[in-house]
Parts: C-alpha cells; structure tokens; sequence
C-alpha cells in the first residue's frame, strides 16, 4: 500500500520532470517507529537504498499525512509531504525532517532496514 501511495504521490508531485518520466520508488522495507514532534511515526525504507518515506498512523494526529525524503545529491534532502491530518502534528515533524542531512537519512533508512530484518 505504501509503495501504491508514494507512485500516486510521485505522479501527481509539482516537479518539472513529467509525471510519466519519474522513478517509481517501491517502500515497503519496515516500518521503524520514530518519535517526531512528540507523535509516533512509521518509517519505511525504499528500494532504492536512500529514500524513504514517513507516515503518520493512529494514533498519530497527523493521520492521514505521508512525508518522503530523498537525497538530493549535494549532501542535504529534498523532503515533499501530503495529507489532511492536523498540522498541529505535521508542522513540528516536518520541521525535524526538513533539517536532515543525507547522512541523518541514511541513518533513517537503516532503522527501516534493521526493523525488517536486514
């Protein structure tokens, strides 16, 4: 469900890059369970071994809200959220994510790795 998600997200995303030429990202390694702005989020790894994707599930406030955080290739992260959920609860976990490093994503990615196993 989550690899189905992040595709519609891609797709409808505001890139320049057309909807039709943008990697499909498959993210179903996890879920790791990270504290962020004092709420409960689920970390899941992505095929690609860099990115990943955080999601808020009950009973997180931010429900339904889905970040996905990539490297951007110059040491920092391109992050992009969507959903509905309060921002009460997305606002102070995006504030977190967005001062990432690709370093401190890497270290996401292997929570996510370590919670399924590998």
């Amino acid at each position: 469900m989550i690899a189905t998600l992040l595709i519609a997200l891609l797709a409808t995303g505001t890139s320049t890059v057309p909807a039709t030429e943008q990697p499909a990202l498959e993210c179903n390694i996890g879920p790791a369970v990270k504290q962020l702005g004092g709420n409960d989020w689920l970390v899941y790894g992505c095929a690609d071994g860099h990115s990943v994707v955080v999601t808020a599930g009950a009973p997180n406030p931010a429900t339904p809200f889905v970040f996905i955080l990539t490297p951007d290739g110059g040491g920092g992260i391109e992050l992009y959220g969507e959903g509905t959920g309060a921002k009460s609860a997305t606002e102070p976990a995006y504030d977190s994510l967005s001062k990432m490093s690709d370093s401190d994503l890497a270290t996401l990615f292997q929570k996510a790795s370590r919670a399924n196993g590998r």
